[in-house]
């Protein structure tokens, strides 16, 4: 496909400039995604460590708070006196005071009791019996919140709900509770321990806490438009106190819920819990994408029980990216289109004069006399114009010498060739005769070799025939009564002799027609296709085959029973070798009726074997040709001859897979052929490069 110079001009100009904005807007694309990116893992960082730190002020202050109660003369008083009522009732102020969910004191001489009942205190036994302060993350079952208190078995429960994106999980409710926990002495004046104060802020459902952080970290003005920062606190991979909202399928769009008894999605989770490493990425939150951070957290005991997690919807800041990403391109558009309208204004002044010289190109091509002229600028182009026009008068001079050359001599070969053209012709017709003269003594001749090959022949095979035939004469007379067993089979053996003979005869007919014939008679085509059958039942039964007769035909046939019986027997043994394995072959008789006015009998000869191929097909009645290993290329071709010479003709329908149906039609008034020039020949030929080959 052509374009025009100023396309090509406009490419080569605006190339580099388009190439330079895509290069500036993929580097600002990738900047501003690499700057973004890092800044926003900078701060969900950040956001996390604000999170910890809010946890680990919250249990020194609970340790601190536990520390002033701890140090209190009237408890210190009450618990040397053994004052339970005080005791309570100091725990129940000091329990509300600091919105705890447990405070409880262990005396100290039941301390090691508590440790071997209490699994959560076994674990820091050492702590524990050594009187150690100490703060931090515990997890206690439901049977040990049974002990410490009844009533937060209730409120630590927790449904698990299906999240996308978790791991598969059989548990459907987490019931255990997770709690900031601090443990302090009581000491007497002399500085024995006496006690230990103990108390827990529970840590499920605890919005307060988590919400704390929330506006702590993320106060109005630190997220985009639509952003959302959530906090949430992970007991194993479960959300037990969470502000991460919870969209339900079927719920309103303004309507929200926080996602407790969610879990966390299977990627973080492997890192996180499995692996105990931070996760600082984007992570799948629920039902949307956050850019979240992960640290795992352990208990007292330092064993890892769960997650904190802080982090803010991707969707935003997506939303910007894609709006700055947008503003860029409009702005390269803007910057190319003005590019492009001012390369189009500069290229016209170049290609005017090239469009003008291309014009007068395109007018002298087809034939118009037509130039260039004066150009409107004085420079390259003007000269080149001026010398175009120049070439073209001197092109229009030469082409007229030419032609009337051209004619002159166009006009001395038209004389000179005419004679030529005559002798020409007389050549062709004596070369016509020729071959029509050759052909004819090659006929001739390929007819006599025949004749003497077919004496041969015959002689070779009537000998053997007639031993055959004594010999089984001589065995009838032999076995004498016990001929009858086999009588069957000796008939059979008699019959086929004689049907070799039949063969004999028929070759001797493709080069002598004239001096060999049968005798003809009307025949029963039915009675003459069931004797067929017999003589063929021993091959059927051998290949499994089962033959099924449709004999309708009333009209009787003219032909020799021999022959005919010998066609027969081919078509079904070429059948019986098509067909693989156990199958049917089907024999049908009809009458032949052509307008309406009856000719004679057709006989369909039908298998259901492997077809012939369709580049095969136009040679099967070929003398000689054949497609099996063992075959002589004989039978369909001698059979077509005999059927030709009764006057009647074997048609063929075949297709590969699918089988073949021989249809051989017989006249009831047979006219006899003596001469069947064109079989004769293709037989000679066929002969003629056997003997080549041997």
């Amino acid at each position: 496909m052509r374009s025009s110079i100023r396309l090509k001009i406009l490419g080569l100009s605006i190339t580099p400039l388009i190439l330079t904005l895509v290069t500036l807007l993929g580097m600002t694309s990738y900047w501003a995604s690499t700057y973004s990116a890092d800044q926003l893992d900078r701060k969900v960082r950040a956001d996390l460590s604000v999170a910890e730190g809010f946890l680990k002020i919250l249990e020194q202050q609970d340790l601190s708070n536990l520390k002033q109660l701890s140090l209190n003369q009237q408890l210190r008083e009450s618990v040397e006196r053994q004052q339970p009522s005080s005791i309570s009732q100091q725990l129940y102020s000091f329990k509300a005071l600091h919105r705890l969910d447990f405070v409880r004191l262990i005396p100290a001489n039941n301390l090691s009791h508590r440790v071997l009942q209490e699994p959560s205190l076994g674990q820091i036994a050492s702590r524990v019996l050594a009187a150690n302060a100490s703060a931090g993350l515990q997890l206690i079952s439901p049977e040990e919140l049974g002990v410490i208190d009844p009533e937060l078995i209730d409120r630590v429960s927790i449904t698990l709900h299906s999240t996308p994106r978790a791991l598969p999980t059989s548990r459907d409710t987490e019931r255990r509770g997770m709690f900031i926990r601090a443990l302090h002495p009581v000491t007497n004046d002399e500085g024995v321990m006496i006690a230990l104060l103990d108390s827990g802020r529970l840590l499920n459902r605890n919005n307060q806490f988590v919400d704390s952080i929330r506006d702590l970290v993320y106060r109005p003005g630190t997220l985009p438009d639509g952003g959302i920062g959530t906090v949430t606190l992970f007991l194993d991979d479960v959300r037990i106190s969470t502000n991460v909202p919870n969209r339900q399928p079927n719920a309103d769009l303004n309507d929200t819920h926080r996602a407790l008894g969610t879990r966390v999605s299977q990627d973080v989770n492997k890192r996180v819990l499995q692996s105990g490493e931070s996760w600082v990425d984007r992570a799948f939150v629920v039902n949307d994408w956050y850019i979240s951070a992960y640290n795992p957290i352990e208990d007292l005991a330092g064993k890892r029980i769960g997650m904190l997690y802080t982090g803010f919807l991707e969707q935003p800041y997506r939303d910007i990216h894609r709006k700055t990403l947008i503003e860029l391109l409009c702005a390269f558009a803007i910057v190319a289109i003005i590019s492009i309208l001012l390369i189009l204004r500069s290229t016209g002044l170049i290609t005017h004069p090239i469009r003008r010289i291309h014009n007068v190109v395109q007018a002298v091509k087809v034939g118009r006399r037509q130039r260039i002229g004066m150009m409107d600028t004085n420079d390259e182009f003007s000269e080149l114009a001026e010398q175009f026009d120049t070439m073209l008068d001197l092109l229009e001079d030469r082409n007229r010498q030419i032609q009337q050359a051209a004619d002159v001599l166009e006009h001395k070969v038209q004389s000179r060739t005419q004679s030529l053209q005559d002798k020409t012709r007389e050549l062709e017709e004596h070369i016509r005769l020729l071959q029509a003269t050759r052909a004819q003594l090659v006929t001739k001749e390929k007819l006599a070799a025949l004749g003497e090959l077919t004496a041969g022949i015959a002689h070779e095979i009537n000998n053997p025939a007639a031993v055959i035939l004594g010999n089984m004469d001589l065995l009838q007379d032999t076995l004498g009564d016990n001929a009858a067993e086999v009588e069957e089979e000796i008939e059979i053996i008699i019959q086929q002799v004689y049907r070799i003979r039949a063969l004999v005869n028929n070759l001797l007919q493709y080069s002598r027609p004239g001096e060999y014939s049968q005798s003809l008679s009307p025949l029963n085509i039915n009675q003459v296709l069931d004797d067929t059958l017999l003589l063929v039942r021993h091959t059927l039964e051998k290949q499994s085959l089962q033959v099924k007769l449709n004999l309708q035909a009333t009209c009787s046939a003219e032909g020799n029973v021999q022959q005919l019986q010998q066609v027969f027997v081919n078509l079904v043994i070429n059948a019986a070798n098509a067909t693989q394995g156990a199958g049917d072959i089907l024999i049908r008789s009809h009458d032949w009726y052509d307008n309406h006015e009856l000719k004679g009998v057709v006989v369909d000869v039908e298998d259901y074997g492997r077809g012939i191929a369709e580049g095969i097909l136009p040679h099967i009645f070929d003398p000689f040709f054949t497609t099996r290993d063992n075959g002589t290329g004989l039978g369909l071709s001698v059979s077509y001859g005999i059927i030709r010479r009764y006057g009647g003709d074997i048609q063929v329908q075949s297709e590969q897979g699918q089988g073949s149906i021989f249809s051989v039609y017989l006249l009831q008034q047979a006219r006899y052929n003596d001469n069947d020039q064109a079989t004769a020949e293709q037989l000679l030929a066929t002969l003629s490069e056997a003997q080549r080959k041997w």
